[in-house]
């Protein structure tokens, strides 16, 4: 190059220790600006930034912004009904006998309600590692996400993956959170409409706020720590599950104090700001040293297997010899290849081990709602969603616009694969929970109700999502539809189970509500409703089918014209 040279330093003098003699190479910018790459606060506070706007593009692509903005008014919404119902449950308006006590729930029972949930949802977003190995490795079709700039960029990974951290977080609060807590505010506010009567105080919100805030962060940072050791493989890949069966035995036989665990439930029963300040540094913290063990790896290992299409191909003889069977053998190839199959099977029978270990916590003789085996049969459905989407973005399906495929036959194809993979997991599961809560009576019934709902809410999923039910949920139009699909039947399936015992807890409230009102208050069924509320439940069930066979023949009509895009 004219104008430039280069110039070497005697090995000796490096060696002796001697100062360097700077000389310059020749080299000018040419009046161009160098940018130097960002370090510490300016790097964090740059990406975070920038993963926040990603997070709001991504969620308006397959939704209007329109409909974004509607999601968590919606939410406020619900909150807001829940709030003014929950005069119901802690006896201001409920069953007024003698043993109202043990009729009711206490506070502290509805913030434990409030609370592990949310840390069970925390959970299972808060897989950072994988997902940003995923993005660096198997690049998402057209689009390159930020996660996956330390690859190409001069950004360090844990960096990316901490602003990833505080993103999720700061995202959730302000899209689920800030909504529920406004929803409570309005409820409050409806005291001085028409004499409803609420519960809450105003004061507790920002308590409520807050704690939530709590128990949101402590379940990203400990998936996120928990995908980061599993990204390194042994031991942690065995030191691990042992840990979590350990900890759930611990819990069973009583040895750990849930409400000390779940640090938010802490918080908000105690309202200390030093408490409060302390828990919020923990999560940050746990999400320091999870982003610090991420491997800075991003070699693509090349592993070798051998034939696995045709011989799963055989094995799926009981689906014809259609394009469907086809598909479906390669969907499950792809999850063997990439070993989806473990992290998908790991989340959804994580939630069914919190369940069965419930069955060890609760005191069903005293609860105020008798939870029983027919109870725990519908949630099944819920977790089929997650599954599902898993499904979905495995990879990108847009090369399939080349081939002569459908939509709808993909889609149909991946609910098949989702009931194949799980419906063995379910089936342990019940029979489980049968053995522990000794209702063996109530097994085959429980099993007609679980692979009905659960057939029914992928059906339900895959008919008004798609190939895109991870940003559809943003979609409020999509979700108020899947809200009503879901929320009825589960609500009817939920109180029919409860006649096995005692249901003075809503009684005949509604024949009192439609004469007095929301100050209506409830009184004693007579207990010949049990046999009722059993064949009650077969019908929904059959009539869950019945609508799961007609959302199967309208994916034609909603995703026939669509293309291949996640």
């Amino acid at each position: 190059m004219p104008g430039a040279s280069i110039v070497s330093r005697d090995w000796n003098d490096v060696a002796e220790g001697k100062p360097p003699t700077l000389t310059p190479l020749g080299t000018s910018p040419q009046g161009q600006v160098l940018h130097e790459p960002l370090r510490g606060w300016a790097s964090f506070s740059a990406t975070f930034r920038v993963m926040f706007k990603e997070e709001g593009r991504k969620s308006i692509e397959f939704a209007k912004k329109r409909q974004i903005v509607l999601f968590p008014l919606l939410l406020t919404l619900v909150t807001a009904l829940t709030t003014i119902g929950l005069q119901f449950l802690v006896g201001d308006s409920s069953a007024q006998v003698s043993d109202i006590d043990q009729k009711t729930f206490t506070w502290g029972e509805l913030r434990f309600a409030l609370h592990l949930p949310l840390l069970m949802f925390s959970l299972g977003m808060g897989t950072f590692a994988f997902i940003g190995h995923d993005a660096i490795v198997h690049r998402a079709g057209t689009k390159n996400y930020l996660l996956a700039a330390p690859a190409l960029q001069p950004l360090p990974n844990s960096v990316a993956h901490f602003a990833y951290f505080i993103k999720d977080l700061c995202f959730y609060v302000m899209l689920i959170l800030t909504p529920v807590i406004a929803g409570m505010a309005l409820g409050i506010t409806l005291e001085f409409a028409n004499g409803i009567n609420t519960p809450l105080e105003w004061a507790s919100l920002p308590w409520t706020w807050i704690a939530m805030i709590i128990t949101l962060g402590q379940g990203l940072a400990i998936a996120f720590l928990g995908s980061s050791l599993w990204m390194r493989g042994r031991p942690f890949t065995i030191i691990g599950p042992m840990a979590v069966v350990l900890f759930g035995v611990a819990a069973g036989i009583g040895q750990i104090n849930l409400d000390g665990v779940l640090w938010g439930l802490y918080v908000q029963s105690n309202q200390s700001i030093e408490v409060a300040a302390a828990a919020l540094g923990g999560c940050v913290l746990i999400g320091l040293v999870a982003s610090a063990l991420i491997i800075d790896d991003f070699d693509v290992s090349v592993i070798q297997r051998k034939e696995m299409f045709m011989p799963i191909h055989k094995r799926l003889g009981f689906l014809g010899d259609g394009e469907i069977r086809l598909i479906v053998a390669k969907e499950f190839v792809d999850l063997f290849r990439s070993g989806s199959i473990k992290k998908m099977t790991v989340s959804y029978a994580a939630p069914l081990l919190v369940l069965l270990g419930m069955a060890w916590l609760v005191d069903f003789a005293e609860a105020p709602i008798p939870i029983n085996l027919l109870s725990y049969a519908p949630f099944l459905g819920f977790f089929g969603f997650n599954f599902y989407s898993w499904l979905t973005i495995l990879d990108s399906p847009e090369f399939m616009n080349g081939l002569p495929l459908r939509v709808p036959q993909l889609i149909r194809a991946k609910v098949i694969v989702y009931f194949l993979a799980t419906s063995w997991i379910s089936l342990i599961f019940i029979v489980l929970m049968a053995w522990q809560l000794n209702e063996w009576a109530s097994l085959p019934t429980s099993i007609i109700v679980m692979f009905a709902n659960s057939i029914y809410i992928v059906a339900l999923t895959a008919f008004l999502m798609g190939l895109r039910p991870n940003k559809a949920i943003f979609d409020a139009s999509i979700m108020i539809w899947f809200w009503i699909g879901t929320v009825l039947p589960l609500l009817g399936l939920f109180l029919l189970s409860f006649t096995q015992g005692d249901v003075s807890l809503y009684g005949n409230w509604w024949e009192r509500a439609s004469q007095d009102g929301l100050a209506a208050t409830a009184t004693m069924y007579d207990q010949t409703m049990v046999e009722q509320g059993y064949k009650g439940m077969l019908l929904i069930s059959f009539g869950l089918l019945l609508a799961s066979a007609v959302l199967w023949k309208l994916i034609d009509r909603r995703w026939g014209k669509a293309e291949f895009s996640n």
